[in-house]
């Protein structure tokens, strides 16, 4: 068998197989027999039809048969013999076959891509003690009792202070036009009538918010402000505007009292409640220190290692990082609207997603292979229950939904790039 090879882009290679007749010669006369024997043709007993007349008959389906026969006989070798470690099989074409000369064809393969891994052991890596001070907890405690606020109607004297609900009415112009007459997706903030808001940041336009500050009700402000170049409607980006505002009910914020905190949490005492936070915080305070130091591992190995990547396999690792984010967009109730609106960005944004987690896992997969890092079946079932648990299923459900949708092989690949990362920072310049 000759094989040569040809580099057509990025870890895509065409691989073109010639076998001989004499190479070819025994699964032929497999096929051949095969018809023989079943062939069937008017006017003559099956298995008695003459081979010129089967041939005749039957080449198509006799052709057809032996390229499949040989084609899987034979590509397997054909890679090994040129040294193409494939991913994927994009296409095969240009195949013939003749009794007389043997088959050829030809293969596009997207293939591994080609790097060299950098220094991965004593990576700099800071450890700092995660810590939660008293004045940190007196902080949480207040974001508490505003948490479980109540809200109470304020009297006419009342002037609006940070936290509180107001409604309001509102218009918005630019250029003395309205503000949704540049753009119809700008019609929820271009005005609104008995428009309930907090006075929070990033309740609303901030600028508006600000002006709500010491204002009672019925008291018309002007707000004047620009529009950010990043906007996210295209046509306010850098826009001047003016809004009138006119609050006209005020709801207080009345922040929850001690008492109260205790009776949600089932507590008896304050210092229950600070020992109970202050844990809570500690362990995400542990847990954030510990993605920081993952995260400065990740960030090393990156910067150290660019290369291609199978398109192919970009293209599925979109595909995931698309749904993923479809999801996460549902969830937060974006609509189908906002979604295509955008687009671009999402794709552009799961594409260099798909990108960085492609390269990862061939940098951790090369690392874990030099230091002999392995994955167990204890190991899956351990993480399997763990993910079950966190999605309120059970491992035997999640197993089987993991199996029908074909991901056993990534969530050992996601495992085993858990333990690498473990052994880097173990690894690590401290």
């Amino acid at each position: 068998m000759k094989v040569d090879t040809q580099n057509v882009g990025p870890c895509k290679v065409k691989v073109i197989v010639k076998a001989e007749a004499d190479e070819t010669r025994k699964d032929y006369d497999e096929v051949m027999k095969v018809f023989l024997r079943e062939g069937r043709v008017p006017g003559f007993r099956p298995g008695k039809v003459p081979r010129d007349i089967i041939k005749r008959e039957f080449h198509a389906q006799i052709t057809e048969e032996i390229q499949r026969r040989l084609f899987q006989a034979l590509y397997k070798p054909a890679l090994e013999q040129a040294g193409v470690k494939m991913v994927t099989l994009r296409d095969v074409d240009n195949m013939l076959f003749s009794p007389e000369t043997g088959i050829t064809f030809t293969m596009t393969v997207d293939t591994e891509p080609e790097f060299d891994l950098p220094k991965y052991k004593k990576i700099p890596v800071t450890f700092d003690e995660p810590t939660v001070t008293e004045a940190q907890v007196d902080d949480q405690l207040d974001r508490l009792r505003k948490a479980f606020a109540k809200f109470e109607e304020a009297s006419p004297e009342y002037a609006i202070a940070a936290g509180d609900l107001v409604s309001i009415d509102f218009a918005g112009l630019v250029d003395d036009q309205p503000i949704h007459a540049l753009a119809e997706e700008a019609k929820p903030i271009s005005e609104g009538t008995g428009f309930w808001v907090q006075v929070e940041e990033g309740r609303f336009i901030q600028e508006i918010l600000d002006a709500l500050i010491g204002v009672k009700v019925g008291e018309t402000q002007e707000v004047k402000l620009k529009f950010p170049k990043d906007h996210p409607i295209e046509a306010l980006r850098g826009k001047k505007a003016v809004y009138t505002v006119t609050p006209k009910l005020i709801r207080m914020r009345q922040q929850a009292q001690d008492a109260e905190l205790l009776a949600q949490f089932k507590l008896e005492t304050l210092d229950q409640l600070r020992d109970q936070t202050r844990t809570r915080m500690l362990e995400a305070a542990v847990q954030a220190e510990e993605q920081r130091r993952e995260q400065t591992v990740i960030e090393f190995l990156l910067k150290k290692a660019d290369f291609d990547l199978p398109e192919s396999l970009v293209a599925e690792e979109v595909n995931i990082a698309l749904d993923s984010m479809m999801s996460e967009a549902h969830y937060r109730g974006l609509t189908r609207e906002d979604l295509e609106q955008n687009r671009d960005a999402i794709i552009e944004n799961a594409t260099l997603t798909a990108k960085r987690q492609l390269r990862l896992r061939y940098l951790f997969g090369r690392i874990a292979e030099q230091e002999g890092v392995t994955v167990s079946e204890d190991e899956v079932d351990a993480k399997i229950q763990t993910l079950a648990a966190g999605q309120r299923s059970t491992p035997e459900k999640l197993r089987a939904q993991i199996e029908k949708n074909d991901r056993m092989d990534l969530l050992r690949s996601r495992i085993r790039d858990e333990k690498t990362v473990r052994y880097l920072l173990d690894a690590a310049k401290k």
